[in-house]
């Protein structure tokens, strides 16, 4: 059973996407609006890389206003807005041969500017990043979604087109690797 709110989010969507495929001026602003920031934290999570997480950013609302037409409304609209972005991410992240990562020096100088930011925090949301960064994609998307888009196992399971047992098997797996990995993590050490 649906509460009230969710019900009234589902309704304005709704709305919302059948303005869209109407072509209605400024219904693309409305939906970016609502949409952008969760979206965009997705895509950054999964690619890694602000430059690449613009553009795929912009090429899934190319796609999402190119394709409304083909929404039939069978999944929430986030659902399938989600899958749109998760297969460019697998795009870029197929053509990608190596991974980048951002220079432990650069840091400690962005860190030295702003005297506010607790360093100690940011550097290890920096290791949790790389331990989540170090899990095989499959299993990384199950967690961004489920943790940290708050995804319930059944729409993960719309998103990547994958069977809802998987998407609890890749969670139970996934948690227990990144567990792991937290578990041999020593401070001092190098490895992640």
């Amino acid at each position: 059973m649906q509460d009230g709110s969710t019900g009234t989010r589902l309704a304005e969507d709704f709305a919302l996407v059948e303005r869209l495929k109407q072509g209605k001026p400024g219904a693309i602003d409305e939906v970016v609006r609502t949409y952008q920031k969760p979206l965009y934290s997705f895509i950054v999570r999964m690619v890694e890389n602000r430059e690449t997480a613009d553009d795929v950013f912009q090429e899934t609302w190319i796609r999402v206003i190119r394709h409304i037409g083909s929404f039939r409304g069978d999944s929430r609209f986030t659902t399938w807005l989600f899958q749109i972005a998760l297969n460019q991410c697998r795009n870029v992240m197929r053509k990608q041969s190596r991974r980048s990562f951002v220079d432990i020096e650069d840091v400690s100088q962005s860190l030295a500017v702003e005297p506010e930011v607790d360093a100690d925090r940011i550097l290890a949301s920096g290791k949790v990043k790389k331990m989540l960064a170090s899990l095989p994609v499959k299993m990384r998307e199950v967690l961004i979604l489920r943790y940290y888009h708050d995804k319930s196992e059944q729409e993960i399971a719309e998103i990547i087109g994958t069977p809802l047992g998987t998407v609890k098997s890749r969670i139970h797996r996934a948690t227990s690797m990144l567990r792991d990995k937290m578990e041999a993590f020593q401070p001092g050490t190098q490895t992640v």
